[in-house]
């Protein structure tokens, strides 16, 4: 098992025993003009907890039925504490993993300096574990990092916000019926 999967279980792992899942915002109050817009922003406000992945959009880009598990505001990444991020976790328990634990994906957001990082970062893994970058169709200047014949990894996003998709403790069959699906992840990412 490679290093960044081994780190990504023990990331999963730490953010699914903190402190639980946080409410998302309130919805918007609305008179007869802004009713239905405040009705749509609160429904979207519950299902990604503001977060920049709906878990209808995953669900639909995955053919899994997932939950945001937690999310956690100006969270210091693992492999550069200096850089912080909003990070959010999502699990699918129709798809176990492991020792019977849900299959988890992580989004982290990132804005201002840790941009150009988090993608240096990014860039420098891919290459120094076998991968290959490519561009994804998920546009925005996208890209995903593909090893061994599978996609768990991607990013979205431009100068201003940054997302880091991956999957966290998928196995190898979890991965290779994933792959198909990345671009599609990425796609529904909130800005992307």
């Amino acid at each position: 098992m490679k290093r960044t999967h081994i780190l990504a279980i023990a990331v999963a792992g730490a953010l699914l025993t903190g402190c639980g899942s946080q409410a998302g915002p309130a919805a918007g109050e609305g008179g007869a003009d802004g009713g239905a817009q405040a009705k749509e922003t609160g429904a979207r406000a519950k299902d990604t907890g503001g977060c920049p992945l709906t878990v209808a959009g995953l669900s639909e880009a995955t053919s899994l039925t997932w939950e945001l598990r937690e999310k956690r505001e100006d969270h210091p990444l693992e492999t550069m504490e200096s850089v912080r991020a909003t990070a959010c976790l999502y699990t699918a328990a129709d798809a176990p993993q492991d020792g019977s634990d849900p299959l988890a994906l992580r989004v982290d957001v990132v804005t201002g300096d840790g941009i150009a990082k988090v993608r240096e970062e990014f860039e420098g893994n891919c290459g120094e574990f076998g991968g290959k970058l490519l561009d994804s169709a998920a546009g925005d200047g996208s890209v995903v990092c593909k090893r061994n014949g599978t996609i768990v990894e991607g990013l979205v996003g431009g100068t201003d916000r940054l997302v880091n998709v991956y999957l966290v403790n998928a196995g190898r069959a979890t991965a290779a019926k994933l792959t198909p699906a990345f671009d599609k992840i990425l796609a529904a990412v909130d800005g992307a």
